[in-house]
């Protein structure tokens, strides 16, 4: 190396090693990664009034990779969709069950997570997930982004029926019903064979009120209690009535144990919870689902 290109490296070095005090060099104890929580915007803090502050309920809206399952490919939720969502959980069931339940009924029971997918989560064989539960603590709803909050019955069907099973499930595992309900079915139950055991016959007219009812009497029961509370009375006496004399006998047994069981145990009139989410369904037009303003 000439006198030239030593002196210049010389001269670089010494710029290097001066510009790097012992305030700049990392610290092993400290994380270079920051946990700090992001910036909370309306809805975060509406639902943290509505729902974590009332309820204990925590609403994850941002498809966090943590509560994700992993074997789908999943799409966040809309963040309008997911504030219409939020407001008619609030609207048809919270609201509802708080019209007819004891006080502190839902802080203390109720699901302690809802996730929001905007996609629905596709299986391999061109099914797919509308709704999942875990451990009664977390409800994971798929297909938010095609949420239309006009079609009552595909409320229903994608979303309000899981809600209720799932939380009817809740209900009997902390407080078991009566085993004379599992001998109703006992010999008709299928198992996993619930979802091609019925190709052409009808589970309803051997007392079950949909195919996955059959499963077993853990599912016949909360299947029950969604399917009766997300009917008018006109159209539950007009399905049980297409379920044949057998069927009707069937799942008349099952409702009266299912009611007096609510009663009895829960202090809550089923036909009082009905009529507190039907009323509310009528009137679902009339219902400002944007508004995250804290009251």
């Amino acid at each position: 190396m000439n006198k030239i290109k030593y002196w210049l490296f010389v001269m670089v070095m010494v710029f290097v090693l001066s510009a790097c005090s012992e305030d700049d060099e990392p610290n092993p104890d400290e994380s270079v990664i920051s946990v700090e929580a992001a910036e909370k915007n309306d809805f975060d803090r509406y639902l943290e009034k509505t729902f974590v502050d009332t309820y204990n309920i925590s609403f994850q809206y941002k498809l966090q990779d943590i509560e994700s399952d992993m074997n789908y490919a999943l799409v966040p939720a809309s963040y309008e969709n997911s504030i219409k969502m939020a407001n008619l959980i609030k609207y048809l069931c919270l609201d509802a069950y708080e019209e007819v339940a004891p006080e502190g009924f839902l802080k203390k029971y109720f699901p302690k997570m809802f996730m929001m997918v905007g996609s629905a989560g596709w299986h391999n064989n061109g099914t797919y997930t509308l709704g999942t539960a875990e451990g009664g603590l977390k409800i994971t709803l798929y297909l938010i982004n095609d949420l239309d909050v006009t079609d009552v019955q595909t409320l229903y069907s994608h979303y309000f029926r899981t809600i209720f099973h799932e939380f009817s499930h809740i209900l009997h595992q902390t407080k078991d019903y009566t085993t004379d309900f599992d001998k109703i079915s006992v010999t008709d139950y299928v198992g996993d064979s619930w979802n091609d055991a019925w190709d052409g016959q009808s589970s309803l007219a051997r007392g079950f009120i949909s195919d996955y009812s059959s499963k077993e009497a853990n599912e016949d029961f909360v299947e029950l209690i969604a399917h009766y509370i997300t009917n008018t009375p006109e159209s539950w006496d007009a399905k049980i009535e297409s379920a044949g004399d057998t069927g009707k006998a069937i799942l008349a047994q099952k409702m009266a144990i299912i009611k007096s069981y609510l009663k009895e145990v829960w202090s809550i009139d089923i036909d009082a919870l009905r009529n507190a989410i039907q009323t509310r369904a009528e009137k679902l037009g009339e219902q400002d689902l944007d508004n995250i303003t804290i009251e």
